[in-house]
């Protein structure tokens, strides 16, 4: 009889362990209900408002640029002056050459 009480002995302290960490559990458990986790997104805006800001920096860079390029195709030639004065003389030696053959 006495290892039928000695495992009953056994048994009856496995339970009162067993219901000793179920009730530490039980107060675990509610104290978890009771805390209540705030969201907190400060830093990412943080961060997105930085990324903006850069954004919006380079896109008046860009915008400049564009301005300053087509402010220079406005005001350039396809034709080189040079050219353009070439033309001129040969034309004009031409009609003096014209001019000259008609008159004698």
């Amino acid at each position: 009889m006495t290892k039928l009480e000695l495992i009953s002995e056994l048994l009856v302290e496995e339970l009162h362990s067993f219901k000793l960490e179920v009730s530490r559990l039980e107060l675990i458990e509610k104290n978890l209900k009771k805390t209540r986790i705030k969201a907190d997104s400060s830093q990412i805006e943080k961060l997105v408002e930085e990324h903006l800001k850069k954004l919006h920096i380079d896109q008046k860079a860009q915008q400049e640029n564009r301005k300053e390029i087509l402010k220079r195709i406005k005001h350039s030639r396809t034709v080189p002056n040079w050219l353009i004065v070439l033309a001129l003389l040969l034309f004009l030696s031409q009609a003096f050459s014209i001019v000259y053959l008609l008159l004698r």
